[in-house]
């Protein structure tokens, strides 16, 4: 078995974690990036029920992307599979970047500035859902479901 630094970890409360392991002491694991294995059941136009496993972030609000979790609250942990390395280093990407992105734009700013970016956000979001600004969308669906559908894990 390769030895790999991404890793998935089972707490003491039943969460699966995977993330990459930055380090380690005698009491505790330094990990990136934690993210939470989520799976939905839904039924499927054929009245078929279908299991969809996801990723979230572990803990949410916070801009922070390294985290120390007490090693007696880890039950076990293990390589993760490649293909599932492949998605978690998407998503983990992505959120690193959300994250970096978040921080330097509030950073330097007063709670009056960044409450305006909220309540400025807010009001963007309402004339979204009322229809009175359309959203143009960015990308091709069809070309971006193409160009992903070997990478999207189930």
């Amino acid at each position: 078995m390769m030895d790999t630094n991404y890793k998935v970890l089972k707490l003491t409360n039943g969460d699966d974690l995977i993330c990459k392991v930055l380090g380690e002491d005698d009491n505790s694991v330094i990990v990136e990036c934690p993210m939470q294995v989520l799976k939905t059941k839904y039924r499927n136009s054929g009245d078929d029920v279908v299991e969809h496993t996801g990723l979230q972030r572990w803990i949410s609000f916070t801009n922070d992307i390294e985290y120390i979790i007490d090693k007696e609250k880890i039950i076990g942990l293990a390589n993760l599979s490649p293909e599932v390395m492949v998605y978690y280093k998407m998503v983990s990407r992505k959120t690193i970047e959300e994250s970096e992105l978040e921080a330097m734009e509030s950073y330097g700013k007063t709670d009056e500035e960044v409450l305006e970016k909220i309540n400025d956000n807010m009001d963007k979001l309402v004339s979204i859902m009322e229809g009175d600004v359309e959203v143009e969308d960015e990308y091709n669906e069809e070309d971006t479901l193409q160009s992903n559908k070997d990478r999207i894990l189930h």
